[in-house]
Parts: structure tokens; sequence; C-alpha cells
């Protein structure tokens, strides 16, 4: 029983730490002009409305952002840069431990045009094989769990594997 305990005041910080680098996105990105090179010096903006939350970046000198350790959720990425219009991009959805890139294209134009795209960024990422999952409060409340455990909830992730009770040893 005490090795348990001593085990488990062990391995406690690790889980905590291990959550909180899973559980946040990252978005990233390089932002071009209409010759495809790269923008320096354009403000990156990331909101959302939903919570409040905003950050800003200011891209480097070979046009690149990046926003790590992102809460989960629904956000709106706007670019300015004197000479161009401003870009703004909706709806675009971050889930748990998912890295995203996207690649703003500015147009030349003066700084109070706007280009607002309207479509939804691509949930494909070809560039890990990483995968994520939310368990909502009213999941872990409501799903049966085995001996009241709320840490076999993690076996709902696909990329779990639980060798003690589903797989044979060789």
């Amino acid at each position: 029983m005490r090795a348990s305990l001593f085990l488990i005041s062990l391995l406690a910080p690790c889980l905590v730490w291990a959550q909180g680098e899973t559980a946040s996105a990252r978005l990233t990105g390089t932002v071009l002009d209409p010759a495809d090179a790269p923008v320096p010096e354009a403000r990156v903006t990331l909101s959302s409305f939903a919570t409040g939350f905003t950050r800003e970046f200011t891209t480097g000198t070979e046009g690149q952002y990046v926003f790590p350790s992102i809460p989960p959720g629904r956000y709106q990425l706007k670019v300015e840069r004197e000479g161009f219009s401003t870009y703004v991009q909706s709806n675009i959805v971050l889930a748990v431990a998912q890295s995203s890139t996207l690649n703003p294209r500015l147009e030349v134009g003066p700084i109070t045009q706007v280009v607002e795209v309207a479509a939804d960024a691509p949930l494909l990422h070809t560039s890990h094989a990483n995968i994520g999952v939310e368990v909502s409060s009213k999941q872990a409340i409501e799903l049966p769990l085995n001996m009241r455990n709320v840490f076999n909830l993690v076996l709902l992730s696909s990329g779990v594997n639980n060798q003690l009770e589903y797989q044979a040893f060789t």
C-alpha cells in the first residue's frame, strides 16, 4: 500500500505535465504576397470571440508566425501589413493536440481594404500523426466508468493502448 502511494506521488506531476502539453493546439504558417514571396514584419492576430482570447505576433524576415499552446476552440486570424489589404479568416477550428498550418496570401492594396476568407481551415494534417481527444465534463459524468476511475477516460482516445488489459504478452 505504501509503495503504491509513493509511486502515485512520483507519477502525479508527470500526468499533470503531460495533460498540459496535449490539452492545447498550435497554429503556424507563412505570410505570403501575390508572388509567393514571404512578407516580413506583418502583424498577425489570433482571436476568439467566444473566450476573449487574443494573441498577436509579428512575422520574422521569412514571413513565418507561430502560436504555440493555444486553448482548443474556434478562432479568427487577421494579418495586416502596410501596402497590403488586411487578410481575415474566420472559423478556424483548433482541437486538442492539433498542429495546423495556415499560409495567408496578402493582396496588394490600400490598408483600408479588407479581404475576408470565408472557407474553413482543413482538418487533415499531413505533417504529423498526432491524435488528440477532448473529453467534455458531460461525458465524464455520464459515461459508465469501471470502478469510477476517471483516468479510464484516457482509453477513449484512438491512440491509447492498455497493454495490461487488452493485449497478450509475447
